[in-house]
């Protein structure tokens, strides 16, 4: 069940933001495999290039028998609007079951896109005139999630949630929980990172890289890590996860997964189980920016893998990638103020630093 919506979502759902990457012919046989198999939820958005268009092709004679999510990235009423009717148009339906707020990764856009002339303001004046049924909100950051959802203007999330992001289970889903909002799971194989687009980082940050440290946390293979990650995350407090898929075996594997899903084995919970302390980053990018540009929420975040994770190698790989290194901090101070944790940054950098060094 999907939060109050009361959708009867699938457990693993189908994210669109891939198949622009292939041809038309071919994304619309792997969106009708996932349908076949039993996925009924497909998220996509506008900005996804022409995501939107093909799933809206491959499911057009099915589509009351599936639940489709899109999003909107406009601020505003007017553009909102135009990107709803835009949407309905590619997705070839007359009404989306779910329209999202996308990327609010801020208070500032959060109280734009909520104000009286935001693209909020459309989306309720589209559900009063049928063309959407639910409004949700989606954000790479639980933080400003929890502030959205205590406004009891949204049905459902959508928040980033894996074995190594585990920001969203200290506040947000118990919040959901409670509130009976619904929550959808977005890169449940992707380590994200604040102030980093993870697709176009290297080392990459996809938790199915070929690093030993992650075989032997997931499995020896893809399909066991892809498996494992993915039932980590079904093990929470969720409705559903919604992996990006190109392909009709990535389509059947993570089907699979939904379909057999039982529960976590004690063995998988004592190997997924980490202790995370008062004073770890929660990632939240608000010590930035740096005066020296150091994305010190990365920093961290890479520190938290070696230690936490026992990802030792993957994360000097990965602090290796970053342009600036603590080596080049003056300790000016300007970053701990901003903390809302009120962590001790500029210590915690100097850890890092010994941590992260080869």
């Amino acid at each position: 069940m999907f939060g109050r919506t009361g959708l009867q979502v699938s457990i693993v759902g189908f994210g669109g933001t891939w198949i622009s990457q292939i041809s038309v012919d071919e994304a619309k046989k792997v969106v009708r495999r996932a349908f076949e198999l039993g996925i009924n939820y497909f998220d996509t958005a506008k900005l996804d290039g022409d995501s939107e268009e093909k799933i809206g092709a491959a499911l057009k004679d099915v589509r009351d028998e599936c639940i489709l999510a899109t999003k909107t990235g406009s601020r505003t009423k007017r553009e909102s609007l135009a990107d709803i009717k835009y949407s309905l148009n590619r997705l070839k339906t007359d009404r989306l079951d779910l329209i999202q707020l996308h990327g609010i990764d801020d208070v500032k856009t959060l109280k734009k896109a909520t104000s009286p002339s935001g693209s909020l303001e459309t989306c309720k004046e589209a559900r009063s005139e049928g063309l959407v049924d639910f409004i949700g909100i989606s954000s790479h950051k639980p933080r400003v999630l929890v502030k959205a959802i205590e406004t009891n203007e949204f049905d459902t999330v959508l928040v980033p949630l894996n074995i190594v992001t585990r920001q969203a289970l200290e506040e947000l889903i118990p919040l959901a929980k409670d509130l009976d909002i619904g929550v959808a799971v977005m890169k449940p194989l992707s380590a994200k990172t604040s102030n980093i687009t993870t697709c176009l980082y290297t080392p990459p940050l996809s938790l199915l890289s070929d690093e030993p440290e992650l075989k032997t946390l997931l499995g020896q293979d893809k399909i066991s890590m892809v498996g494992n990650a993915l039932r980590f995350v079904l093990a929470q407090d969720v409705s559903v996860v919604v992996p990006g898929l190109r392909s009709i075996e990535e389509v059947e594997v993570a089907a699979e997964v939904g379909e057999e899903y039982k529960g976590l084995t004690g063995d998988e919970e004592k190997r997924f189980r980490v202790r995370l302390d008062w004073n770890h980053c929660r990632d939240c990018g608000l010590c930035l920016p740096c005066p020296q540009n150091l994305d010190i929420a990365a920093v961290l975040r890479f520190q938290m893998l070696s230690v936490t994770y026992g990802l030792k190698n993957w994360a000097k790989k990965l602090y290796e990638g970053l342009e600036v290194g603590v080596d080049d901090c003056t300790k000016c101070g300007e970053c701990e103020p901003k903390c809302p944790y009120k962590l001790p940054i500029i210590e915690m950098l100097q850890k890092a630093q010994i941590d992260l060094r080869r």
